[in-house]
């Protein structure tokens, strides 16, 4: 291994950490390129990747069974603790032959959920003991953090048992007055089906899942949901009714009304989160979120999913956040301008109506 190799990437990744930098991609042939506030930002400062570069990162960054492991299936995402004081989500894949790396900075202590701009009624929910809260929103929205703050929300609050089912362990949970237990996929546990089929039997409260990989995890984590226990999961989803699309539509056509009568029983509530610019730089989160009420669980269980839309413009007293009302409010308190706004509505006229309310 490179040592002068060695010492230019960990400089490269300790100068950026700090920095508004979500993401640092490694290729040959060009100079590093970051991801800051989710625009891409050649690195022009620095020397063009080498092939003999990235066989340094790479053994830096995994072990010789991780290396074998990337060999024979050609990609891998690992968590790693970079000199102790840093935690970075580390994505292998090979292009044109050679190996890409993908290196996405995690926050040491994740933000509370006001800091993060998200709605009070999440705190509120993850009070109960029982149901299943689903995170969504399209890659790098945010999801892991917002999963993470609820997580040491409950963690600081509250004597509960917390199991977490990852692929990889990003941000890592300390135990305070919950005991908290991370289990990752292919390190801790060898598969999805076989960390949750122990679960039913091991006294745990709450349930994290950062993927639902296949039709027969989501149908595992409704049976924990429906057996008395707090499931929080993670899905790649713009809406709230895709969301729910998604989770029923991967079953087969005669088990999907069983899946979708679960869901709708075991719904606690559904978040959709997206990151947009701010004037002045950086991002804001904005957020949707429909709350399990027996209108909506109704609704889902007859398969009427068009008519969400509705109650979540309809029915703020209960909780119901309308991602177009956020969008709206933000734009009201200078965060966003309006023509940015426009470019996220999901309903452009409920949007102009929103705005023209005091």
């Amino acid at each position: 291994m490179s040592t002068t190799e060695l010492s230019i990437l960990q400089k490269i990744i300790t100068d950026l950490a700090g920095q508004q930098i979500s993401d640092l991609y490694l290729r040959s042939g060009s100079q590093p390129i970051v991801r800051r506030d989710g625009e891409l930002v050649t690195l022009t400062e620095e020397q063009v990747v080498t092939a003999e570069f990235l066989e340094t990162s790479l053994g830096f960054f995994i072990t010789p069974a991780e290396r074998q492991r990337l060999e024979h299936e050609r990609q891998l995402t690992v968590g790693f603790s970079f000199l102790g004081r840093l935690r970075l989500r580390i994505s292998i894949f090979y292009q044109q032959g050679l190996p890409e790396i993908v290196i996405r900075f995690i926050p040491a202590v994740p933000k509370s959920l006001p800091e993060l701009g998200l709605p009070a009624v999440l705190e509120k929910l993850i009070q109960g003991t029982q149901g299943f809260l689903l995170v969504a929103g399209p890659y790098g929205s945010g999801r892991t953090t917002t999963v993470a703050s609820l997580l040491q929300t409950i963690n600081h609050s509250q004597a509960r048992h917390i199991v977490t089912i990852e692929e990889p362990i990003e941000h890592l949970i300390i135990g305070q007055q919950s005991v908290v237990d991370q289990r990752e996929v292919g390190r801790d546990v060898p598969s999805w089906e076989e960390a949750l089929a122990s679960l039913p039997a091991e006294d745990c409260d709450v349930v994290v899942l950062s993927r639902l990989p296949t039709t027969s995890v989501v149908s595992a984590a409704l049976d924990l949901a429906l057996a008395g226990k707090l499931v929080i999961a993670i899905t790649e989803s713009d809406s709230t009714v895709k969301a729910i699309e998604k989770l029923v539509s991967g079953a087969l056509p005669d088990q999907q009304a069983s899946l979708r009568a679960r869901l709708a029983d075991a719904l606690l509530a559904i978040s959709v989160q997206r990151l947009i610019p701010r004037i002045g730089g950086g991002r804001v989160l904005v957020s949707e979120v429909l709350v399990g009420t027996p209108a909506v669980k109704a609704i889902i269980h007859e398969g009427k999913d068009y008519q969400l839309q509705n109650i979540l413009h309809t029915s703020r007293d209960e909780g119901m956040v309308a991602f177009d009302h956020s969008l709206a409010e933000l734009v009201k308190t200078g965060e966003v301008i309006r023509e940015e706004a426009l470019q996220h509505t999901i309903d452009k006229e409920a949007f102009q109506a929103y705005l023209r309310r005091s």
